[in-house]
C-alpha cells in the first residue's frame, strides 16, 4: 500500500481571486510564491464559495454542506445564524480524517463557534451579556460550544471571529516571550460608525505581526505531528486580507504611491442593481478611498504571501515538500470599490465575493501545473481532502454536497462533471434575506428573494455590468436556467426551492 501523503490546507480570508497572478495577469498585487506554487497545482479558474460570508463558507469547509443545511447562514451569534457553534458529528472533516489514521493540527481563524466557556472570550462575554438583557437567545449554547481541540485538532482555539486576531492573549504571550511590540502608525477609517474599512501601517518588526505569528505555529505544530509515523493535515487559516487592512511598512512600500485604476465597474449606476445591494454602498466616497485600502489589502496579501514563502522552505528543508499535497483556497472574496462603490462582502452575488482563488499542488513528483475551468465550490475541497486522505464514505451522507476534484490531477477532462454551481446568501449583520446565485456555463442567475433578480452573460460581459433579466430576447434562456436550478435545488435538497418557486410562478417539477 502506497503511503498517505500530508496534507495541508492555507485558508485565507475575504481574498480576491484576481489579486494572483494566475487569475489576472495584470494584477498589481505581487505574490512571488503563491505564482510559484500555482506553477506546480491545478489552478481552478471557476471555484465559488458556498456563501459570501466567513462563518457559512467554513461550515461547509468542514462538513462538506451547504450552509442552508448546516444552520450557520450567517456569521455566528447573528440575526438569521440557526446554529451558532459547529455541530461535532461524525462527518466533520477532522473526525472522518482521524478514522483513516491522520494527526491534525490547526491555528488561525475558526469562526465557528466560540467555545463551552463563552467567559472565556470577550466575543463570548459579549453575548452572554446580550442574553441577560434579553437581546439574544443563545441559551442552548451556555455550556457547549466548538473549538479546534474540540473536535480533534492540536493547535489553537481562537474563539469567535477575531478582527484579525491581533488581541488574543497567545499572540500577546507570543510577543512577550520574544521581547516584541506592536507598533502602528497612520491609522483611519471610512469616518462612519461600524465602518469595515480600517487600516494602518505596522512599523515594527515583521515578528510582531499575526501572519508570521501562525505561520511560526505552524511551523512549530508541523513539526510535532510529524514526530509520529502518521501523515498529517494541518488548517494555516491567516485573517487576512480581512480588513483590518494593518500592513507592515515592507510590504506597504510596495502600493505607497502606486497609482490603482478604477474598477471597471466602479461608476456603476446604482439604480441598475437591487435596492438590498445600498447595505454596502459607499456612495460617499470617491475612488481615492478604495485606491487606499487596496493598497493596504494588496500589502496585507504580499505579507501572507511571504509568510508562505517561508513555511514552504521549512517543508522543503524537512524534506516533507514533495509528500505533501498544498490546497490554498479563501473563504470568499471583497468588494473593494467595484459596483457603484460597494465594500465588503454579503448583500451581493458578483463575481467580486462569490469567485474564491483555489489550487491544488499535489504530491506528485515534476507535475506540470495547469488550468482547469471545471466548476468548484468550498464544499469540493472538503471531499477532495478527505479522498486524498483515503477516505471512503460508508453512509448515505456521502461527501455532503462535496465532490472530490481529485480527478483532476490525473487528467483535465471534464466530462462527466456537472457544469453548474450555486452560491447561497442570506446577507449578515441585522437584516437578513434569501440570496442564491446559479451559474450554468457562460450564464449566471441570481434570485434575491427581497428583490430584483439579475441575469448575466459572462463571457460578453465578465464584469457583469448588463442586466438581462428584463430582456425580451432572453427570457426562454431565462426559463429553461431556472428550472434547471429548481431541479438543482430539489437534488441537493435546498430550503428555499419552495420559495423560489412560488416567487418567480414555476411549478413544483420540471416544465
Amino acid at each position: 500500500m502506497a503511503k498517505k501523503k500530508n496534507i495541508l490546507l492555507i485558508f485565507t480570508d475575504q481574498h480576491r481571486a484576481d489579486t494572483l497572478s494566475c487569475y489576472n495577469q495584470d494584477t498589481l498585487c505581487q505574490t512571488p510564491y503563491i505564482d510559484a506554487l500555482t506553477r506546480e497545482s491545478v489552478v481552478f479558474n471557476n471555484a465559488y464559495t458556498t456563501c459570501p460570508v466567513c462563518s457559512p463558507a467554513r461550515s461547509s469547509l468542514m462538513s462538506g454542506s451547504y450552509p442552508s443545511k448546516t444552520g450557520m447562514e450567517t456569521n455566528l451569534y447573528q440575526s438569521g445564524c440557526r446554529t451558532h457553534e459547529l455541530q461535532d458529528t461524525p462527518y466533520l472533516l477532522s473526525r472522518r480524517l482521524q478514522t483513516v489514521g491522520y494527526n491534525l493540527g490547526y491555528t488561525g481563524k475558526w469562526h465557528l463557534g466560540l467555545g463551552a466557556d463563552k467567559a472565556g472570550s470577550s466575543e463570548g462575554r459579549n453575548v452572554v451579556a446580550q442574553q441577560v438583557k434579553g437581546f439574544m437567545d443563545s441559551a442552548a449554547y451556555e455550556h457547549y460550544g466548538t473549538l479546534p481541540t474540540d473536535v480533534g485538532f492540536i493547535g489553537d482555539n481562537f474563539p469567535g471571529h477575531g478582527n484579525g486576531g491581533w488581541t488574543y492573549p497567545q499572540f500577546h504571550q507570543y510577543l512577550e516571550d520574544n521581547n516584541l511590540e506592536v507598533k502602528m502608525i497612520n491609522k483611519g477609517n471610512g469616518n462612519r460608525a461600524g465602518d469595515h474599512s480600517t487600516w494602518a501601517e505596522v512599523v515594527s518588526p515583521i515578528e510582531s505581526t499575526i501572519e508570521y505569528y501562525l505561520t511560526q505555529r505552524a511551523i512549530g505544530l508541523i513539526d510535532t505531528l510529524t514526530q509520529e509515523d502518521k501523515p498529517f493535515f494541518f488548517a494555516l487559516n491567516f485573517w487576512g486580507p480581512h480588513e483590518p487592512f494593518l500592513a507592515p511598512t515592507q510590504f506597504l512600500d510596495l502600493y505607497r504611491d502606486m497609482k490603482i485604476p478604477e474598477s471597471p465597474s466602479f461608476r456603476e449606476d446604482a439604480a441598475s442593481m437591487p435596492k438590498i445591494y445600498e447595505l454596502i454602498r459607499r456612495p460617499e466616497q470617491d475612488w481615492s478611498f478604495f485606491e487606499n485600502t487596496l493598497r493596504h489589502y494588496y500589502a496585507c496579501i504580499s505579507h501572507i504571501d511571504a509568510q508562505i514563502g517561508r513555511l514552504i522552505e521549512h517543508l522543503k528543508v524537512k524534506g516533507l515538500y514533495e509528500d505533501t499535497v498544498i490546497i490554498f483556497a479563501a473563504d470568499h472574496g471583497d468588494n473593494q470599490g467595484c459596483h457603484g462603490g460597494m465594500e465588503n462582502k454579503s448583500y451581493s452575488m458578483y463575481q467580486d465575493t462569490t469567485n474564491i482563488p483555489l489550487f491544488i499542488k499535489p504530491a506528485v513528483a515534476d507535475f506540470k501545473g495547469y488550468t482547469q475551468d471545471a466548476f468548484a465550490s468550498t464544499c469540493d475541497i472538503y471531499a477532495t481532502i478527505l479522498d486524498l486522505a483515503g477516505y471512503v464514505p460508508q453512509d448515505a451522507y456521502g461527501f455532503g454536497d462535496g465532490r472530490p476534484l481529485t480527478r483532476f490531477i490525473e487528467s483535465e477532462s471534464k466530462e462527466g462533471w456537472a457544469n453548474d454551481i450555486v452560491t447561497e446568501g442570506m446577507g449578515a449583520f441585522d437584516v437578513i434575506t434569501t440570496q442564491r446565485m446559479y451559474r450554468q456555463g457562460q450564464y449566471k442567475y441570481v434570485f434575491n428573494g427581497a428583490g430584483e433578480d439579475q441575469f448575466f452573460d459572462l463571457q460578453a460581459d465578465p464584469y457583469e455590468m448588463n442586466n438581462l433579466i428584463d430582456k425580451e430576447d432572453k427570457q426562454e434562456l431565462i426559463l429553461n436556467i431556472k428550472n434547471d436550478f429548481a431541479d438543482w435545488m430539489s437534488a441537493h435538497g435546498d430550503i428555499a426551492r419552495h420559495a423560489f418557486c412560488k416567487i418567480n410562478r414555476i411549478k413544483e417539477w420540471k416544465l
